[in-house]
């Protein structure tokens, strides 16, 4: 695997071009890091997997990444059979989008494209 930090993914125009350039050099990087992944876990799947007991309780967990709107959750409950009992997903625009009339008042209807567009919020991410 590579690093980022070799002086030949340095661009430091700031362009545009730069700009494409750097996300270019990222994209190959995550591909050379899944493929050594699922090199070694090729390499891991040749053991017996490990004995996992069945659980005998609810199970619950939350997974938090950042995305690029901000914050996206995830939060599963499983039963006791491990079925789906519960899922929630919700969207970074979802807290953001009581921020839009705030943002609208005392303005005039043409502004709202503006405004709206500025918060880039999700419509359909809010109603996850």
């Amino acid at each position: 695997m590579t690093v980022f930090s070799r002086p030949e993914h340095r661009h430091t125009d700031g362009d545009v071009l730069a700009r494409f350039r750097i996300r270019a050099d990222e994209i190959a990087e995550s591909a050379g890091m899944i493929t050594a992944l699922v090199d070694h876990l090729g390499a891991v799947r040749q053991a017996p997997p490990p004995e996992v007991p069945e659980p005998r309780t609810p199970t619950a967990g939350v997974g938090i990444v950042e995305g690029w709107r901000g914050t996206i959750v995830h939060r599963v409950e499983l039963a006791a059979d491990r079925t789906v009992t519960r899922l929630k997903v919700v969207d970074p625009s979802f807290f953001n989008w009581p921020a839009l009339p705030v943002a609208l008042a005392d303005t005039i209807v043409p502004d709202f494209p503006l405004v709206n567009k500025s918060f880039n919020l999700s419509y359909a991410g809010n109603d996850l």
